[in-house]
């Protein structure tokens, strides 16, 4: 993935992803960031927007569909119409709710979703192959893409006049079509080509689990991303796909903690909290 630009100057910025989910406790993460603002440290918050989106879509009665594809994975499709809800819910509820959240407690926070200013640039995936009964039909009509750049210039200049920029889907392609991102990844893209010092990824889990319905088998820390998968289910593995493309893009830790966690951010960066992921020192050294 290319950038357009390294921020200039300071301290390496931190990337702050909130969670779609529900059960996510926004303003308690905002009150972090705008504390960590305060103290002059540059933070990019990215936010998701799963809950959000589904209830708009059932308060218009509306369905996102899902199908099957050639291999046999089931996938949640977006079309066109689902994407203008969906973007509805990401930048007009949720991304704007954080912006706010932020005014309150004394920071300029700047909402942008992927196309304000070409934050996200994207490559819109090929066609889908999905099985419809014994028939594989060509789903042409799947808007969703992966970030192939992220406008650091733009980012870096919101930081140095002490924006809080708040970054979301959807992301926007050469050709300037919208496209469906996942936001954990848009958050390790915004964080990698920023050369971010952490990734703080919170949500309505306290971080990776031995057995996900024991919270009392909560992962502290580890340095092995393939046993960190094989751990991993449900939306978490997402996470940790996101954290593997983070840490091996040149960011040195991704935190996963809880949205809800006292503090929830700083508790996080110091290891009170939360999941804290690495490389292996060895792979560290020999990217020194």
């Amino acid at each position: 993935m290319s950038a357009t630009s390294q921020p200039h100057g300071g301290r390496p910025p931190l990337v702050v992803k909130i969670g779609g989910a529900a059960g996510v406790d926004l303003d308690n993460v905002c009150a972090d960031v705008a504390e960590l603002a305060r103290r002059g440290e540059r933070v990019v918050v990215v936010n998701g927007g799963s809950e959000a989106g589904d209830g708009l879509l059932k308060a218009l009665s509306m369905e996102r569909p899902e199908a099957m594809t050639a291999s046999g994975n089931v996938v949640r499709l977006t079309n066109a119409a689902t994407l203008r809800v969906l973007t509805m819910a990401w930048v007009g509820d949720v991304n704007k709710r954080a912006v706010v959240a932020l005014l309150t407690k004394g920071v300029s926070g700047l909402g942008l979703c992927g196309a304000d200013g070409r934050v996200l640039l994207a490559r819109r995936r090929p066609p889908l192959k999905v099985q419809d009964g014994e028939r594989t039909r060509i789903d042409r009509e799947h808007l969703a893409g992966e970030i192939t750049e992220v406008n650091t210039r733009l980012l870096g200049l919101l930081l140095e006049q002490g924006h809080v920029p708040v970054v979301c889907p959807p992301a926007v392609t050469e050709d300037g079509t919208l496209v469906n991102v996942d936001a954990d990844q848009a958050a390790a893209s915004v964080a990698t080509a920023l050369g971010a010092r952490a990734l703080v990824m919170l949500s309505n889990v306290p971080g990776l689990l031995e057995d996900p319905k024991n919270p009392a088998t909560l992962v502290r820390w580890s340095d092995d991303l393939g046993r960190a998968m094989e751990l991993a289910g449900g939306r978490m593995r997402y996470k940790m796909e996101a954290a593997r493309r983070a840490l091996t893009g040149g960011v040195p830790v991704v935190h996963v903690s809880a949205s809800r966690n006292p503090r929830p951010v700083l508790s996080a960066l110091t290891g009170e909290a939360g999941t804290k992921l690495t490389l292996p020192q060895a792979v560290v050294d020999a990217g020194a």
